[in-house]
């Protein structure tokens, strides 16, 4: 017998949480309830207090030196946060620690006042029957149960792109559960209104992320060059931008501007046979990825050439996707290999490029392409 793991998980989440209600009745989940009044505010308080920090020391950053002359400990800090980023790792604990204590002091009597209340609450409820008092608890607790089987469903729904296990979508397909509230919650909400603000917030964090990871692959550990530069491989600079522009200058159609791009890369970048065999030998924490690293040695391996054409791509108008998976050569054998996939918005369809195997045929939206290129549903 095969079971539904998604569903009994899903269904766990939803039960226990309005059984253990039921089971202890009115007055112990309102003695429950002030622990997580507690815990939220404790939770809360913490990220407020990082965001602030962060934001706090960002606009310290934006000062210029002569504005902060006449503070000399903010002149200092201003000096070590432009040097290092384990200034960074130094300062943003610190003055996160800093803004709690301040937001405590704000927020204790307001919690003091929900307390008392809830007391007050719980006098009341002693008085209630049993099993009104039951009856309420479990109603307390819906909402929870609500959100926490919403929770799992959403990384489920998150997850099934980069989980490739056949069982696995096959138990979600087939769970009840997940389905109706993937259809009548998830996708309704990553299709609204709503949706359309959080590309902005994205990008506001995304920026930050890539200005974290520059500063870290330029001043952190040589160890830690290679997570760093990873995480940033499609940005761009200036130079990049221009030459992707002068590339495709008097190109008329999205399919032209990227067998151009497609071109280009493919003749100007040579493949990189040492960087591949420390990759393949595990010794790639100093090395440098991505697509600016790329366009200044003229080397790479398969995840430059492909990270490039994402930055260049981009830089003219394309919207470009880095694809992962095997690709199988003319010997027989095969190996992890990355390639892209290029939108043509006049033709309103995907098609896949190889730039790394530009000098070797025709990997242009060739009709055999996937004959050896196998994707393995990994797209960024």
């Amino acid at each position: 017998m095969t079971y539904n793991w998604i569903t009994i998980i899903a269904a766990f989440l939803l039960v226990t949480p309005i059984l253990l209600g039921f089971m202890r009745g009115l007055p112990g989940e309102l003695e429950s309830m002030k622990y997580r009044i507690h815990s939220a505010f404790h939770s809360l308080q913490w990220i407020a207090s990082y965001a602030i920090a962060i934001w706090g020391l960002r606009r310290i950053m934006q000062l210029q030196m002569e504005q902060a002359w006449q503070i000399p400990q903010l002149q200092w800090m201003l000096q070590q946060l432009r040097a290092s980023l384990l200034a960074w790792a130094i300062a943003i604990p610190l003055a996160a620690c800093l803004v709690y204590w301040l937001i405590e002091i704000v927020i204790y009597p307001i919690q003091a006042l929900l307390f008392a209340l809830v007391n007050q609450l719980q006098r009341w409820a002693g008085l209630l029957p049993k099993g009104l008092s039951r009856a309420f608890a479990a109603l307390l607790q819906t909402p929870k149960a609500f959100l926490r089987t919403f929770v799992f469903v959403l990384l489920v729904h998150l997850a099934l792109p980069f989980v490739h296990v056949p069982a696995f979508a096959k138990m979600a397909k087939d769970s009840s559960i997940y389905q109706w509230t993937d259809n009548q919650l998830i996708t309704p909400l990553f299709t609204s209104s709503l949706t359309k603000h959080l590309p902005m917030l994205q990008q506001q964090a995304s920026n930050w992320v890539h200005q974290l990871g520059q500063e870290a692959a330029k001043n952190g550990p040589e160890a830690g060059r290679g997570f760093f530069t990873w995480q940033t491989r499609f940005d761009s600079n200036e130079q990049i931008d221009a030459t992707a522009r002068d590339i495709v200058r008097g190109a008329t159609t999205d399919r032209e501007k990227a067998y151009r791009l497609y071109q280009w890369i493919g003749s100007h970048v040579s493949y990189d046979n040492r960087k591949a065999d420390m990759i393949e030998s595990g010794n790639f924490q100093t090395l440098s990825f991505g697509a600016i690293p790329t366009f200044e040695s003229r080397r790479g391996v398969c995840t430059d050439y492909s990270s490039l054409m994402v930055a260049m791509g981009r830089a003219v108008g394309l919207q470009v996707k880095q694809e992962f998976g095997t690709a199988f050569l003319t010997d027989g054998s095969s190996g992890p290999h990355a390639w892209n996939l290029v939108y043509l918005a006049d033709e309103k369809k995907w098609i896949p490029c190889d730039p790394t195997w530009e000098q070797a045929g025709n990997f242009f939206d060739n009709p055999d392409f996937y004959e050896t290129h196998k994707p393995d549903g990994k797209q960024l």
